[in-house]
Formats: structure tokens, sequence, C-alpha cells
């Protein structure tokens, strides 16, 4: 079974750079969640590790696993171990060899970006904890505004009519990809609904 796995940081983030080739797959799993927290704890990542069925995962980009290198590769060594090949498609390399062997210039690489993704993250969290440092100096800083996020109620009351048709064609058996194409609603949309429990896929 070949399975596309995605994740975005937050849920105003288009995933359809991701999902380019969506349809050549089986399943598709899409976490909304920060790169830091790890693995095995996001929701469809979870999934994703007891599915003793996946032979293959395609990724756009090593990041998409997550931003520590140790859990990065500790995710790789476990798929690896099931004989589960990861695609990484930007760097256009497998994690296992057409022989099901590990591929060596595969875990070089991905060693190599890791530890650059892990101190551009670093180096990222330091530079804005000097920002704001500096404006609470000045006296800009404020924080973030209240309601900055759309509440839940408001956005299930935007969105009602769209919710309603979504879950309708859900009970129907349609994937989101089919519901998308249907309803000619994005499926960046469709993920928000489904990360902030609006509608329940299988």
């Amino acid at each position: 079974m070949k399975v596309i796995y995605v994740r975005v940081s937050t849920a105003n983030q288009n995933v359809e750079r991701q999902l380019l080739n969506e349809k050549e797959f089986d399943l598709t799993f899409v976490d909304v969640c920060s790169g830091a927290i790890p693995f095995k704890d996001r929701k469809q990542a979870t999934k994703l590790l007891k599915n003793k069925e996946i032979t293959h995962i395609t990724i756009s980009e090593i990041t998409r696993l997550g931003r520590n290198m140790n859990d990065i590769l500790k995710t790789i060594q476990h798929f690896t171990d099931e004989g589960v090949n990861i695609l990484i498609e930007n760097l256009g390399l497998t994690t296992l060899l057409p022989n099901g062997q590990p591929n060596d210039t595969a875990s070089l690489v991905i060693n190599i970006m890791s530890s650059i993704g892990q101190y551009e993250r670093a180096l990222l969290k330091e530079r804005t904890k000097q920002g704001i440092d500096i404006a609470k100096a000045k006296g800009a800083y404020l924080g973030r505004k209240r309601g900055a996020t759309k509440d839940i109620k408001e956005y299930k009351s935007t969105y009602k009519k769209d919710i309603e048709a979504v879950k309708s064609l859900l009970h129907q058996n349609y994937n989101l990809s089919q519901i998308s194409d249907e309803l000619k609603i994005p499926r960046s949309r469709l993920y928000t609904f489904k990360s902030k429990k609006l509608i329940t896929t299988k």
C-alpha cells in the first residue's frame, strides 16, 4: 500500500503543494501541528505507524517528519525496521534500496538535512526572542492580539452549509479528495474542518 504523509504547522496553511499527486496513493495522512511535536504523538502519524499494510510512504521534504533530528532518525529507523520505504520528493531519495536494504546515501543526506533543519529552527527561535526583547525594551511589544485566531463558533457559522454538505458526502463514503472535486471546496479547507473537529473521517 502506497500512502502520502503531509504536515502543516497551522490550519490556515495550504496543503495543496504537498498533495499534487494525491490520486496516485491509496491513503492520505494529514497532520496540522508543529514540527516540534514528536512524530509518534501526532494524530495521523499514529495511525500511519500502526498500519501494517503500508509499504511506501511519500513526503514532500524531510521537515514534514519533524524539526528534531533525533526524532526524525528514530521515525525513519522504525519504518526501515518494518520494511517500509520512504520517498523524500525534494531530495529524490528513498530510504530503502530496490533489494530492501537501507540506503546509506539517503541516510547520510537525511542526517545532514535534519541537522541543518534543527539548527535553522533554533536560530529562528533565537532571532524571534531577540526581536521581542528589543520591542519590549522600546515599549512596542503588545503580544498577540485577542481574536487573532478565528473563534471556532464563528468559523462553524461561516462555513455551516459547506460543513453540512461535506458531512452528507462522508456518510456516503466519499473521501476528502472526491468531496473537494464534487463540492469545489479547497482541500485545505476540508483539512481545516477536520483539524477543528467539525467533521470526522475514518
